[in-house]
């Protein structure tokens, strides 16, 4: 990784201290969880109401006055094709001194599969490090006065040979235009710099090629000429000219010692840009939404500004997940709109769409949306510091414990809003020490929180406190104060009426074998319909002993753990005077979801290749060959095998297997699923490089909605420097599946 100076933008002094909690309300998200972050650093998040007052759908919005001391840089992963997760780049990134990192936000599009660039402008702290691709012409422009907005930004380069001036047409960037050239530094990182030249299907000595040049340039004179452009790092003195066609022929002209003039600018609308990011499609133009043709829901990112580019709004909404499939770019543009931006731009989402923020008192930013996997790899970000704060606590942060809305691969399902509670019930509360710039304090800091949670003292007008636990009172709003030691901090709770009915998440539990743990949460609903979390002191779970003993958390789940290798049976549970029942079984049964014996009408598809399906024999029965070519383009290629209609399981599965004739060329393995939440899932398998019959073993992650449906069988390849063709059989795709269905109970 690169370490990055961080510099402010202006030197302001602080406003007067505010409470952690108070934020105005951002328009749009209903029920915001409000959060003062750093002075100029505000964060809400909630749900955002869908058509008809509906929701299904979550937003985090991050607010930065520019007006204050803050700090805004490009980031990078140590090269731009040298892709890192957002948590990496933020923990690389160094603050300039008294400032300390509060956020930090995934950039623009890239060349996924591929060279992994971005595909969009980029500038740090003025210099130009890569030019936009076509396409993605707008970026986040940040001035060198400070203030922010989106601007289109256009590359113009020359370079000076001994026959005469050429048009240098790109920086650092992912492809080469025909018969033009591009200039690489040591900004691009050690991607094949062959890959941004040759067409797909085309290499070094493939006759159908374009010629292509590639000229060294050290200290203004030509170091080094070659046909064949290089790879690996390259020198930070040294510069690179990779051509193709017509320009490829003047380069390769050029002669070891010739003298070569390099100049480019990036322009952004007449403005001094000081950071640039690209982005692609403008989601708001003078305080109004602009229409996209794009109504996919996904997780998103994107970045607006105020009128005078004194507030800078950044939104990540959740996607891919079982609380929501995510948003669209009209809805987040409605949301940026409403919140009172006249601009915004479209960041890269999906998988890629991070925003990591501090807690007040906390360390380090978090991650605050949910996109569904792991965080992924991307190019570039943009990182947030605010100035350090004395250390001294001035303020606590007090919030329930409960989180919502776990992280990918956490153990808990998701929940009811737990700022919401029962009355006579219990409401586990934390609370972390802050100081004045809602940074961390205490003898741990700035590396530690200070956790203040087991000194808790609470107080509210109705109801009481029993240690970190509020007792509710009566139906209604209440303000809840917590004090440790001499500092002092409020939550607000809504108090429901006792629940008219107990449901579980998930309603069935599956174990798969002793060694396999289940968990579920408890949901309580009044008779209106209101909805609020159970916490596990408030139950009672009868347990069957002879098969499982059930072990409470802190984290308000109830894990589930076999006592046996195999059984049923049902878990009765009580709170709040309501109670309800969640079956689960322990064990396993195989149970077959495709023979192939309708083989001839499975349905081949590719990606970037080509692909065909037909019916052969298999290793003891009916098989489907997958036939593939993937020598017709370097960026990520797949191959797919669809069923004539879904393949639809009625219980809960664990894994998949399926017999493999592999072909040795080393395409990877995966499975495609839709859960019961409609969110799809990937399953990845190993690379197939090997020859004949092998069972593939396919496991089901956590967080899956039961049952599933299996959409497709492929084949993909990410690495742009392979090139093959081959084809596979297939032969008996069968499920693990649990003893019992899901609608049983």
């Amino acid at each position: 990784m690169v370490a990055v100076l961080v510099a402010p933008l202006a030197l302001l002094a602080p406003p007067p201290q505010v409470a952690a909690d108070a934020v105005p309300p951002a328009t749009g998200i209903t029920g915001a969880v409000e959060e003062r972050i750093a002075t100029g650093v505000d964060l809400v998040s909630g749900p955002v109401p869908g058509p008809g007052g509906g929701g299904g759908r979550f937003a985090s919005l991050l607010t930065v006055d520019l007006t204050e001391e803050i700090g805004i840089e490009y980031v990078d992963g140590g090269g731009l094709t040298s892709p890192a997760t957002v948590a990496d780049m933020a923990a690389a990134a160094e603050p300039p001194e008294g400032s300390t990192l509060v956020a930090a936000v995934n950039g623009g599009y890239f060349d996924i599969g591929a060279t992994q660039a971005p595909m969009g402008a980029g500038m740090r702290d003025g210099r130009v490090l890569t030019s936009p691709e076509a396409g993605f012409a707008h970026a986040v422009v940040i001035d060198a006065d400070g203030t922010g907005g989106v601007r289109r930004v256009a590359f113009d380069g020359t370079v000076s040979l001994p026959t005469g001036d050429l048009d240098l047409d790109a920086l650092n960037a992912p492809t080469v235009p025909e018969n033009g050239v591009g200039l690489y530094t040591s900004d691009w990182g050690e991607h094949p710099r062959e890959h941004v030249v040759y067409e797909p299907g085309t290499g070094p000595g493939d006759t159908a090629a374009a010629p292509v040049a590639e000229a060294v340039i050290s200290e203004g004179t030509v170091e080094r000429v070659s046909d064949t452009p290089g790879r690996g790092p390259i020198d930070e003195h040294d510069q690179v000219l990779v051509a193709r066609g017509s320009a490829a022929e003047r380069i390769a002209a050029l002669s070891e010692g010739d003298p070569v003039g390099l100049e480019h600018t990036l322009t952004a609308e007449g403005t001094d840009p000081r950071v640039v990011l690209g982005g692609r499609h403008v989601l708001v133009r003078d305080g109004e939404p602009v229409p996209v043709d794009d109504d996919s829901r996904a997780p998103r990112t994107a970045i607006g500004f105020s009128e005078d580019g004194g507030a800078m709004h950044v939104v990540a909404a959740d996607g891919r997940n079982p609380a929501t499939a995510g948003s669209t770019l009209a809805e987040v543009a409605e949301l940026l709109a409403a919140s009172g931006v006249t601009e915004a731009l479209e960041l890269d989402g999906g998988g890629s769409s991070t925003l990591l923020v501090r807690e007040p008192g906390g360390a380090r930013p978090v991650l605050r949306n949910r996109a569904g996997d792991r965080l992924r790899e991307v190019p570039d970000g943009l990182v947030i510091t605010a100035p350090e704060g004395s250390a001294q606590a001035s303020g606590l942060w007090l919030r329930p414990a409960l989180e919502p809305r776990p992280e990918h691969g956490s153990p808990t399902p998701p929940r009811e809003d737990p700022r919401r509670v029962f009355t006579g019930m219990h409401r586990t509360l934390a609370a972390t020490g802050h100081d004045e710039a809602f940074g961390p304090s205490g003898p741990g800091a700035p590396g530690t929180p200070d956790d203040r949670t087991d000194e808790l003292r609470l107080s509210a007008p109705a109801g009481h406190g029993d240690g970190p636990r509020f007792v509710a009172g009566g139906p209604g709003r209440v303000t809840v104060t917590g004090q440790a030691g001499a500092v002092r901090g409020t939550v607000g709770l809504e108090v429901l009426p006792a629940p008219d009915a107990l449901r579980a998440t998930p309603g069935r539990l599956g174990l798969a074998s002793s060694e396999d743990t289940a968990s579920f949460v408890l949901t309580g609903v009044t008779e209106d319909g209101e909805r609020a979390p159970v916490e596990p002191v408030d139950a009672e779970v009868g347990a069957v002993p002879d098969l499982v003993e059930v072990v409470a958390h802190d984290d308000g789940r109830f894990e589930v753990r076999p006592r046996a290798a195999k059984g049923t049976g049902i878990l009765a549970v009580t709170a709040g005077g309501v109670s309800t029942e969640v079956p689960f079984s322990v064990g396993a049964r195989t149970v077959s979801v495709a023979a192939f014996d309708d083989a001839q009408e499975w349905t081949a598809r590719s990606a970037r290749g080509e692909a065909r399906a037909r019916p052969v024999a298999g290793r003891d029965g009916p098989g489907l060959a997958l036939a593939y070519d993937f020598t017709r383009h370097i960026r990520t290629r797949a191959a797919a095998a669809h069923p004539p209609g879904p393949l639809a399981l009625d219980r809960q599965a664990f894994a998949f297997t399926v017999g493999v004739r592999g072909d040795g060329n080393g395409a990877r393995l995966m499975l495609s699923l839709t859960d019961d939440h409609g969110v799809g899932h990937s399953l990845k398998g190993p690379a197939v490089d090997w020859e004949g019959w092998r069972d593939v073993r396919l496991e089901v992650p956590d967080g899956v909605g039961h049952p599933v449906t299996v959409s497709r069988v492929y084949l993909v390849e990410d690495d742009p420097g392979r090139a093959y063709a081959g084809e596979v059989v297939l032969d008996g795709l069968t499920a693990e599946t649990a003893t019992e269905p899901c609608s049983a109970g």
